[in-house]
């Protein structure tokens, strides 16, 4: 079973929305949308954001 974020997000929901349609980069772009899901909750595991992501787990812990 995969392991739950012990992560909590700063930033609000709506501050994260708006910075994510003026980010530039592909990088702000992808950073700004797993802080949003996992601020919003729809996503608890580092796996489900990976695979949303397209990425390896290990890339998403770091």
């Amino acid at each position: 079973m995969a392991r739950p974020f012990n992560l909590e997000v700063q930033e609000s929901a709506e501050y994260l929305s708006k910075s994510l349609k003026n980010a530039r980069t592909a990088l702000d772009k992808e950073r700004l949308q797993m802080l949003w899901w996992i601020k919003t909750e729809q996503v608890t595991q580092h796996q489900e954001v990976s695979r949303r992501l397209g990425r390896d787990g290990s890339t998403i812990t770091g």
